[in-house]
């Protein structure tokens, strides 16, 4: 058992969670609850890491969204609460950041065997809440509010990544006619 005291950082509202164990921490992320853009402290708040820089928390697929979109680095987990609220379906492709492999999710072998046909919308959020809530989300709009909230916040990130892109070819059109950095 770890004696680490690990922080997670959760980069949608700038919450910290911790401290807690390692196990508690890769049980967060098996739960779908930690995102690639989330930071981890594995020395009590000292330094921070992308949680995909983590080899524990096993961040190591790339979901290529359906708009080509590139989601993660992320875990088996989120790859199947994708599935199951109908953000992906079973011929997206599924990028191994270990080996740089592309695979289809039907063709790949922990997808063959996991129960994915017996998770739903109705069964995703349930017992997936933080240590501190005491109950599951059953109402239907709440988990339909939840998966509009997950579609914006991927919108707004595409967003982000296009303005951030836009901003670097201005960038370097500027350097490139005035031979010096703007800043």
């Amino acid at each position: 058992m770890s004696t680490r005291t690990w922080f997670l950082h959760k980069a949608s509202d700038k919450e910290v969670f911790g401290p807690t164990d390692l196990e508690t921490l890769q049980s967060w992320a098996s739960e779908a609850k930690i995102s690639p853009l989330d930071k981890i402290s594995p020395d009590s708040r000292q330094t921070w890491m992308r949680a995909p820089m983590v080899p524990e928390l096993q961040m190591d697929h790339l979901i290529q969204m359906p708009d080509n979109y590139l989601y993660g680095p992320t875990n088996v987990a989120t790859v199947q609460e994708f599935l199951a609220t109908g953000e992906i379906d079973e011929n997206v492709t599924i990028i191994n950041c270990l080996d740089n492999s592309e695979s289809r999710l039907a063709d790949l072998a922990w997808f063959q065997a996991s129960p994915h046909h017996m998770r739903s919308a109705a069964t995703t959020f349930i017992g997936t809440q933080w240590p501190d809530e005491k109950t599951g989300i059953t109402d239907e709009a709440a988990q339909r509010r939840i998966a509009a909230l997950e579609r914006q916040t991927m919108e707004l990130q595409r967003a982000l990544d296009e303005w951030q892109q836009a901003y670097l070819r201005l960038k370097q059109q500027f350097v490139e006619s005035v031979g010096r950095d703007p800043h």
